[in-house]
């Protein structure tokens, strides 16, 4: 049996994530351990990891750019089921979620994390914030992404093309009085995948991540993504209403996006 995400029995969501970025902190790694207390009852699971980044400096004309590595560090925390976890970089702090009944069950999840990483690391001031949805749209026999996503994504192509099947890519980004929300949609055939920077995916993946799709069915991806510039100290009850107002103006979005028809299919019975 298919188990979906959220409240909808066959809902299309696949994966959520809330960040905040702050500016960097260099030392940062003393807290860790505290935190690492702090979150243990609910996130056991912990690893520290490194990457290098490369950072391009444009040099004056007729000089190659400059290229200095970076030394990147990241501290992991994970549910018991892996399909919770938390990241902490210096300039960082996310939530990703593989496992989802509401937003008011995350908010909570969320508003716990931040709230003891406000406890345990002192002095961040925030930059910016982010609430992103990713749903896997996978139609029901005989239909297309089409008759899930409002007109305005559709990349069909021209009337009369002899084509077998098509891929496409619709993108938007609507400043609002705050901050921005961007749309991708991402229309192709066989098994949907995460975005390029949301890959690889370290949760253990949802259900609808693992749903057998033929190579030759029509699926599609809408990615919405709710971001705010910040600039004021962390506080984590600030924070949190914040959050809530992202994701009002996703629901807005969503349903702006995407169909009657979608919306009757995925609160319906869900595909064995």
């Amino acid at each position: 049996m298919f188990a979906a995400l959220g409240q909808w029995p066959n809902a299309p969501l696949a994966y959520v994530l809330a960040q905040v970025r702050f500016e960097p902190f260099l030392e940062i790694e003393k807290y860790i351990p505290a935190l690492q207390s702090s979150l243990r009852e609910h996130y056991p699971r912990f690893q520290r990891t490194e990457q290098v980044a490369f950072h391009v400096s444009p040099q004056p004309e007729a000089q190659p750019p400059q290229v200095q590595p970076a030394r990147l560090l990241l501290w992991k925390f994970g549910s018991g089921s892996n399909q919770v976890g938390v990241v902490v970089q210096q300039d960082s702090l996310v939530l990703g979620a593989t496992e989802y009944e509401t937003y008011a069950v995350f908010g909570q999840w969320w508003q716990d994390v931040i709230g003891r990483v406000g406890e345990q690391i002192p002095h961040l001031f925030t930059n910016r914030i982010g609430l992103r949805y990713i749903d896997f749209i996978l139609p029901n026999a005989g239909e297309t992404p089409e008759d899930y996503v409002a007109d305005r994504l559709r990349c069909d192509p021209a009337p009369g093309l002899p084509y077998r099947d098509h891929r496409g890519l619709t993108l938007a980004e609507y400043h609002l009085e705050r901050g921005t929300l961007a749309m991708r949609y991402s229309r192709g055939a066989g098994q949907p995948a995460l975005p390029p920077d949301l890959v690889p995916l370290e949760l253990e993946p949802s259900a609808i991540m693992q749903r057998g799709v033929s190579a030759n069915q029509p699926t599609a991806v809408l990615d919405i993504d709710r971001y705010m510039p910040l600039n004021m100290p962390y506080d984590s009850a600030v924070l949190a209403d914040l959050f809530e107002r992202l994701h009002e103006d996703i629901q807005v979005a969503f349903k702006a996006l995407t169909t009657d028809h979608a919306r009757a299919v995925w609160n319906g019975a869900p595909p064995t």
